[in-house]
């Protein structure tokens, strides 16, 4: 039961954003390795029929965390440095080692690949490179691997508590035995060209009179010298478009070992061709099956059910993640949403406004081309049959155009236009205007407000987007016998002498012991593992500790009066089994329902300084609810409980939305409904969390949850707005840090001994500048307030939610694992100190897992203890009565973090810090 009735509009949850990008990531950005680059359909006004799919920076709504859109793939390769060029191969003995079971050195490792923020989904691997041309002359080197970040000292990071069990994972190792060096080559072109599709046509053009090569665009990779002296080849190609002859200079850049990030990347694209080979389509970066799509035809909606891949050197084994993935697509056109809008207004004034509003900033899909696009404007002045200058300076109409190029046939010449901005990497790519799309051609994508609240639509899609572990373990199979068995897959593996298991990867992992839940005196509660949640023992419990509640008012519209008063009966009737005494509230009657009104009457309440007030709004579209907690976070500091008067009309179940509304209640006037036992004393936690603000584009908010007390149920919560990581550092995060610390020396006596701190909102792109910036600014904060490094033990960790894993319990058929099951070990990555955890229980689909990622650890704590608190501190987040997906001064800060994004757009009150008020 949230007090957040609000439907999100903006982005979801955001994250830091890392320093600005240098020329080689920028190019890195431009091609990711085995990806091909579809020919856009939108027609450009200055660079017509070039444009160019949008690039992966931007998403749909909801993008939110954990999928850095814009640093994923491998870096190109720079082009600079003489040595760099000229490196020749050293060593000519082979490769003997298997590469199975290959150790990570201790320089790290690459980025590239699928990943989704965390671990086990990025798409190379790990040290550095030995040949000698691959490691002179290099230009901003860091980001060709993945960081490490597992401390020196750590010995083990295996913990030993709790009872075994036996899990599967969706990951399949690599059997190989190579027994090729492999050797990588840079492909420059001149004249330049930009299309990854039309490069590798010129290339393999000369496919006769070349050894087996595999090529991305920009790196060729070989088991074969192209040249006995290792100088450049130079070929030509022609090209067809327009007869001009291309000139093919392909260098030697190095050998590839085993533990370089290019070994990853090769495997990557040895992947993606398999892929291809599937007769899938690549949308955005992953790869979907049409021909196994789902029609909803009631719906008008498509779902095409597709794989999220990556290989990745871990524990001991390279192994490929597979993640099942679903695309859902409208069939409802541009066209058709335009014309819906004409039907309701009429065509009247408002017609062109209403358009824009529901149209601008959507992402839409061009079926011709699998391309998606963002769209920025609507030119209602321009039609399919205008003309425009093609690229021998000819006019052509749109209609022809398309009609020409794709054979679709446009039926209203007199639509509007949309138009998409080229991104940065488009601009790149040379796509300098707009780029105009047919609204007919083009398909909505994501679902709509309305569709999402149909409930027989979300029921029907979810039978095929959230599978159960017995569903997607027989989808995974399948999926591994594609790439076992196709003849074409199996002989373009065979000549490179890799092979995929065919068996998911099998381990033991350990389940911690359930918690036990405390509340004041004798009350206890405790949970099955299946099913982590104590909702049941509220029915006689007396709360850890509880607000004053004898002084409160109830704000409602006249048509909302008996469901009300009926409420506030049954929340009287329940808080006493709660430990708690609820007054009868003084009540306010309105006689509309606008918004408006309740703000005036809101006004005249607060004035008489209720302890809490309850406001019945009509229903979530967000209006109301923005207006009441911007009057009650930000003009006239009060905790106040919103509700919506949908949910009050209906009677079943009213007994338990009390229950639980009583709670959030208790939390917001400073009480405390559990607790569980914590051994650690003296230390602080701090939860972290960033979300974009759906109100101005480019600024994000962070929010900064800190404990106050040694049993981790007292907060303070800090939210502060920024535009860049380096205000987000030192406006905000820093002050709210240190203003945490004064306030906990003012209650304690004293400073924390020790500091936990749970990041959330990071992917792996900002990992080195969490390392080298946030960590070292947050310390010299603690300097600042005082504690010097000898005294404080301090902990960082790094909780990444969006990730690709999904384990299985592997007793007979498989299950989700039970709550409290920890892995740290196999599919964990070697140059991080990291675990996963599978804290929440879930009733349908297949349990997400969270990543844990400890950065920084200074703390002494071994990985049982460090293990074990995470796993505490999920079970006590007041919004609801079970473990939750991650520890609750993350779930806290979250949740501040969304109110301020979505609803307040300022910085609420200082009078609120000490209590959960944004429940």
């Amino acid at each position: 039961m949230g007090d957040t009735p609000v439907q999100p509009t903006g982005r979801a949850r955001g994250r830091a954003r890392g320093r600005a990008r240098t020329n080689e990531e920028a190019l890195a950005a431009l091609r990711k390795p085995g990806e091909v680059s579809t020919p856009a359909g939108g027609v450009g006004a200055a660079a017509p029929g070039r444009g160019r799919g949008v690039s992966g920076e931007r998403e749909a709504v909801a993008r939110g965390r954990g999928v850095s859109q814009e640093r994923e793939g491998g870096p190109a390769v720079p082009s600079s440095g003489r040595a760099y060029h000229r490196g020749s191969v050293t060593g000519s003995d082979t490769l003997s080692s298997v590469l199975s079971s290959v150790h990570i050195g201790s320089g790290g490792s690459g980025a590239g690949g699928q990943g989704d923020s965390g671990n086990g989904n990025g798409g190379s691997g790990s040290g550095p490179s030995v040949g000698r041309g691959a490691t002179r002359g290099r230009r901003d080197r860091a980001q060709e691997f993945y960081v490490k970040t597992r401390p020196e000292s750590l010995q083990s990071k295996k913990g030993s508590e709790g009872t075994e069990i036996n899990l599967g994972a969706n990951y399949f190792a690599l059997v190989a035995k190579p027994n090729w060096r492999l050797l990588q080559y840079r492909v420059d072109m001149k004249p330049e060209i930009d299309h990854t599709g039309v490069r590798k046509g010129l290339l393999y053009v000369h496919k006769a009179s070349l050894p087996k090569i595999i090529f991305d665009g920009t790196i060729l990779f070989t088991t074969t010298r192209l040249s006995p002296d290792d100088k450049p080849v130079v070929l030509t190609s022609k090209r067809e478009s327009d007869g001009v002859m291309v000139e093919i200079i392909i260098k030697l850049v190095a050998e590839v070992q085993p533990t370089d990030y290019h070994y990853m990347q090769f495997f990557n694209i040895v992947l993606r061709q398999a892929m291809e080979k599937m007769q899938l389509e690549l949308i955005r970066r992953n790869y979907y099956d049409p021909k196994a799509a789902v029609i909803l035809k009631q719906h008008k909606l498509e779902v095409w059910p597709g794989y999220v891949t990556s290989i990745r050197q871990h524990e001991e084994q390279v192994l490929l993640c597979c993640e099942i993935s679903c695309k859902v697509l409208r069939t409802d056109t541009v066209l058709e949403q335009i014309e819906e809008v004409y039907k309701r207004t009429g065509g009247a004034g408002s017609f062109r406004p209403t358009v824009e509003k529901a149209l601008l900033g959507a992402i839409v899909i061009t079926r011709y081309n699998n391309s998606t696009y963002r769209i920025d404007e609507i030119a209602w002045d321009k039609h399919p049959s205008d003309e425009f200058e093609g690229r021998n300076n000819e006019k052509i109409s749109y209609m022809k155009y398309y009609g020409d190029k794709y054979n679709k046939s446009i039926r209203d010449p007199k639509q509007p236009l949309i138009v998409s901005m080229p991104k940065v990497r488009d601009q790149r790519g040379g796509v300098t205007g707009p780029i105009y799309l047919v609204p007919e051609l083009c398909n909505m994508t994501g679902l709509s407000d309305e569709q999402r609240a149909n409930f027989q639509l979300m029921k029907t899609m979810g039978e095929y987007t959230r599978q159960d572990p017995v569903k997607r373990s027989e989808t995974l199979a399948k999926f591994a016998d594609r790439l076992n068995s196709k003849k074409e897959i199996v002989e373009e593996l065979q000549a490179w002498n890799l092979k995929f298991s065919k068996d998911l990867v099998q381990f033991r992992a350990r389940i911690l012991e359930p918690e036990l839940i405390l509340g004041a005196g004798s009350s206890k509660a405790t949970y099955q593992l299946d099913n982590a949640d104590w909702g049941t023992a509220f029915r006689k419990w007396n709360s850890f500790s509880v607000g004053n509640c004898q002084k409160w008012a109830v704000v409602f519209s006249n048509r909302d009066e008996a469901v009300t008063k009926e409420f506030v009966n049954s929340l009287k009737k329940v808080a006493p089994s709660l430990g708690m005494s609820m007054g009868s509230p003084k009540i306010f009657m309105l006689t509309d329902n606008r918004p408006a009104t309740y703000i005036q009457q809101l006004d005249q309440v607060i004035d008489m300084k209720p302890a809490i007030v309850m406001i019945v709004i009509p229903n979530n579209k967000g209006d109301h609810y923005a207006a009441v907690k911007k009057k009650c976070c930000l003009e006239k500091p009060i905790p106040s409980q919103c509700i919506t008067s949908t949910v009050l009309s209906k009677p079943k179940g009213l007994m338990s939305v009390a229950t639980k509304v009583a709670i959030q209640m208790n939390s917001k006037l400073g009480g405390e409904p559990w607790a569980v036992k914590i051994p650690l004393k003296d230390t602080m936690v701090i939860g972290y969390d960033t979300y974009h603000d759906s109100a101005q584009k480019g600024r994000s908010v962070g929010a900064v949850v800190a404990s106050m007390n040694s049993t981790f149920t007292k907060y303070l919560s800090v939210a502060n707005l920024h535009t860049n990581p380096a205000q987000e550092l030192n406006d905000n995060m820093c002050p709210a840090i240190a203003k945490a610390l004064r306030k906990y020396a003012e209650i304690n006596g004293n400073l924390p001994a020790r500091i936990i701190m749970y990041r959330d909102g990071v992917g792996d792109g900002q990992i080195p500048y969490v390392m080298e910036h946030e960590i070292a600014a947050i310390q010299n904060c603690f300097r600042a307030a005082g504690l010097t490094d000898d005294q404080l033990l301090f902990t960082y960790i790094i909780v990444s939610k969006r990730i690709n894993t999904r384990f299985f319990k592997m007793n007979g058929k498989p299950s989700n694992p039970p709550s409290g099951t920890i892995v740290d070990d196999v599919v964990t990555l070697p140059e991080r100190y990291d675990f996963f955890l599978v804290s929440q229980s879930v009733r349908q689909g297949t349990v997400n897992p969270t990543s844990y990622n400890v950065i920084k650890d200074t703390s002494g704590l071994k990985p049982n203890h460090l293990q074990k608190l995470t796993y505490k501190l999920t079970h006590l987040y007041y919004n609801w009565p079970g473990t939750v997906r991650v520890p609750a001064p993350c779930q806290y800060a979250h949740k501040l973090a969304f109110l301020v994004g979505e609803s307040l757009h300022r910085e609420p009150s200082e009078q609120l810090e000490q209590v959960l008020y944004y429940l």
